[in-house]
């Protein structure tokens, strides 16, 4: 029994054992930074924005898949978003949009989902209206734009339209959808009622698990039911996510959610494009996002 008790480490052992791993992660930070910053050097002369949201959802899916212990999964979701936002703020400069709304308390949760996600050190730019967010970002005064998910509910108070709308018609250069907000579920951001789709101007790429998001100009005679049974005989996994009509126009326009990543040369779309061309009279790729994890699976 006395050598047994021996082998007890003491507390002072336990916590220089503590100081030397500190000191460990520390060097390790400093030494993702400085390599970040190589990769930043790099970008700079293509001046591309440097976000990869679907380079992201990879490694925090890689996190989940290898995570163990008695460390909450959900602290470590929170750390690494402040590396992420970190890196990305010594790659270029990084600054967010944030539609923040009245009243005060639905503003604040925008905000604070949008901290949350993009870290504590990254510059956070306030928009009234959905139309001051993609102002910003196709001005290029933020990298990224914060908007609410999409929903058949609109006001006016918001925008005269839609923001999801805007992006249909606004060209080659438009900003994309490329993540949603929070990427852990039930854990990362405390409350799942604020959910956001972030938008920049960055080609969309595939994470392996994503839902791509469609917009579909058609007449008003077709319905969604109509649409989603040629979708699903084209190979596509469809559901409705909103609708916007004009009163001057004798269209409408629909945002479909589609399983997958679906690149706009995808030939399923072109099949169900050309199955319904007499209805529908073209369609709009606005981006993807990765799905969500749920935080009280890991």
């Amino acid at each position: 029994m006395a050598d047994s008790k021996k082998r007890v480490p003491s507390l002072n052992s336990l916590r220089r054992q503590i100081d030397k791993i500190d000191d460990r992660i520390h060097d390790l930070l400093m030494r993702r930074i400085d390599v970040a910053h190589d990769i930043g050097e790099q970008k700079s002369q293509s001046q591309s924005v440097p976000y990869r949201p679907a380079r992201e959802a990879q490694i925090m899916r890689r996190l989940a898949a290898r995570h163990e212990g008695r460390f909450p999964f959900p602290v470590a979701v929170r750390i690494w978003r402040e590396i992420i936002s970190a890196s990305l703020g010594v790659e270029g400069k990084f600054v967010v949009s944030v539609y923040v709304p009245e009243p005060l308390e639905t503003g604040l949760a925008y905000l604070n989902l949008a901290q949350t996600y993009f870290g504590s050190g990254t510059p956070l730019l306030q928009a009234q209206t959905e139309a001051g967010v993609l102002r910003a970002v196709r001005d290029g005064k933020a990298s990224v734009g914060v908007l609410p998910i999409t929903s058949d509910t609109h006001t006016t108070r918001a925008s005269a339209e839609p923001w999801w709308y805007t992006l249909t018609v606004g060209g080659r250069d438009r900003p994309h959808i490329v993540a949603t907000l929070p990427w852990l579920l039930r854990g990362e951001a405390g409350n799942d009622d604020t959910r956001a789709l972030a938008i920049a101007r960055v080609t969309p790429e595939a994470s392996g698990d994503d839902i791509s998001l469609i917009a579909f100009e058609s007449t008003e005679n077709i319905s969604r039911d109509r649409i989603r049974k040629e979708a699903e005989s084209a190979g596509l996994s469809l559901d409705w996510a909103a609708t916007w009509t004009q009163d001057t126009q004798p269209t409408r326009w629909q945002l479909a959610e589609i399983d997958g990543f679906i690149p706009d040369s995808d030939p399923r779309l072109t099949s169900l494009f050309s199955t319904l061309e007499n209805e529908v009279i073209r369609f709009v790729n606005l981006g993807c996002f990765a799905k969500p994890v749920n935080g009280t699976e890991i």
